[in-house]
């Protein structure tokens, strides 16, 4: 007779080659991953802004950038799409990290943009003045 311990050797041996061929089938499909930050460089900022007719003007964040619009509405253009996105009042939007993007809010808006970045980056680059990829949006 088999005494406990020796039934639970197969079932660990079991389990640890079934943990290993489900982890290698999740990571089959991964071409690339790059780790641009972990829990011990991050800083977050959470920002309430209210403004009147708001123009970001083209620009990049180095991380993680969550906005809520709480009244009103702005328009967000991403990698030069020249087609928004709309986010309105109780809406949220996740912007890509490191992508360019500009919000444009006519009338009064208010919103709060939270950032999850490396503690070394700026929260905001600007694009040069001459970076344009939609003429004539305002």
């Amino acid at each position: 007779m088999m005494h406990p311990r020796s039934k639970m050797v197969p079932v660990l041996v079991l389990v640890a080659i079934v943990a290993g061929i489900v982890s290698a089938v999740a990571l089959s499909g991964v071409l690339t991953q790059t780790t641009f930050s972990d829990g011990g460089t991050l800083h977050y900022q959470f920002i309430k802004r209210v403004a009147f007719d708001f123009d970001s003007g083209w620009h990049t964040h180095a991380g993680l950038t969550v906005i809520q619009v709480q009244e009103g509405s702005l328009k967000i253009y991403e990698r030069g799409n020249c087609t928004p996105v709309t986010v309105n009042a109780g809406d949220t939007r996740i912007e890509i990290p490191y992508e360019t993007v500009r919000a444009i809010g006519k009338g009064n808006v208010v919103w709060t943009t939270s950032f999850l970045i490396r503690a070394e980056d700026p929260l905001l680059t600007p694009m040069p003045a001459s970076y344009d990829p939609c003429p004539g949006i305002a």
